[in-house]
């Protein structure tokens, strides 16, 4: 088993690297092979003709494109990502991004563990319960609740707190410099936890929507299985043949679910913090569309696309210990 487990962890080692290859060579050429001169596009027109000529040279689009291609995928390994163009004007991005990472990352890291929790006891109780009033009411409520955007739930939610709570933080991810500086660290933690609340509800809600279909399709499809039946004739309590012997065999697709949605929330809550004014991954990813900052644009992709492949990546490991009839 220890044998099978190593070198299946290898093995998807190895397709994880040749994706990411893939990826680094797909995310340079979307930028660079398309009509036109990128400085240009980056600069207003009248800018200095030396002013160019020297972010061509710092960006590296003086060099022949081959090289431009290998000097892109040996510096996005060493996370060397360049020079802020825009945003920054000559900061390292390497340097700029932990801050906006670690936003997303809180945001989207407790929200997704909050929906899991509350969408995997939902799933459980509407399939425990199926064709009774329950089920009934809480799967309608669940594809009304998927079938909208997040960026609605943003809105809503504003509005709602703005007429309730008016002096609530709407926008941001913390206060405003000053104030935030002289804060204690009780009341910074507050702070953000307030900021956060909002754009992590936006994008909770549809997820635990999500995941309690999921669960509850996964378990009807377990429940009607004979080992189950076996366990009822054996007089089990209804508790227990549903946490021992139903919900461990249900959870290769709720396993699989959470890893697509942990990279489809990362790279769908670009909208919320865009509404929210928070200043996260998603937020510099906006911020670096419009204002034509290729290099941070290049970056953002790439951590996004990252982020999916090892919620995938770590999906696979757990598929594997949990079933481990999964092919090697």
């Amino acid at each position: 088993m220890a044998r099978s487990m190593r070198g299946y962890i290898i093995r998807r080692i190895i397709y994880l690297l040749l994706t990411l290859l893939l990826i680094v060579s797909f995310n340079f050429l979307l930028f660079h092979v398309m009509p036109g001169d990128p400085i240009r596009l980056i600069f207003p027109k009248g800018a200095d003709p030396e002013t160019l000529e020297t972010w061509r040279h710092i960006l590296g689009y003086d060099k022949p494109l081959w090289e431009q291609f290998v000097n892109s995928i040996i510096h996005t390994f060493e996370l060397n990502f360049g020079t802020s163009v825009r945003i920054a004007p000559g900061a390292a991005i390497s340097d700029l991004l932990p801050p906006y990472i670690l936003r997303t990352l809180f945001m989207v890291g407790f929200g997704t563990v909050i929906a899991v929790a509350i969408g995997q006891r939902w799933g459980r109780e509407a399939a425990w319960r199926k064709g009774g009033l329950f089920d009934r009411a809480s799967s309608t409520l669940c594809i009304v609740f998927y079938s909208i955007p997040a960026f609605l739930y943003a809105i809503l939610g504003i509005m709602i707190f703005a007429l309730i709570f008016p002096h609530w933080p709407l926008s941001g991810a913390t206060s405003p410099g000053s104030e935030f500086a002289s804060m204690d660290i009780f009341s910074k933690i507050i702070d953000i936890l307030q900021h956060a609340f909002l754009p992590m509800v936006a994008i909770t809600v549809a997820s635990i929507a999500g995941f309690s279909l999921v669960v509850r399709s996964s378990l009807l499809d377990v429940l009607t299985e004979d080992y189950i039946l076996t366990a009822e004739a054996k007089g089990l309590e209804p508790e227990d043949v549903l946490k021992k012997h139903a919900m461990p065999n249900a959870m290769l697709p709720i396993v699989a679910n959470i890893a697509i949605s942990v990279g489809y929330i990362i790279s769908g809550e670009v909208i919320v913090e865009y509404i929210f004014s928070y200043r996260g991954l998603g937020y510099l990813s906006y911020e670096a569309v419009i204002s034509f900052d290729f290099p941070v644009l290049e970056a953002t992709f790439f951590i996004m696309t990252v982020s999916v492949l090892i919620s995938n990546f770590i999906a696979d490991i757990l598929n594997f210990y949990l079933d481990p009839r999964v092919k090697i």
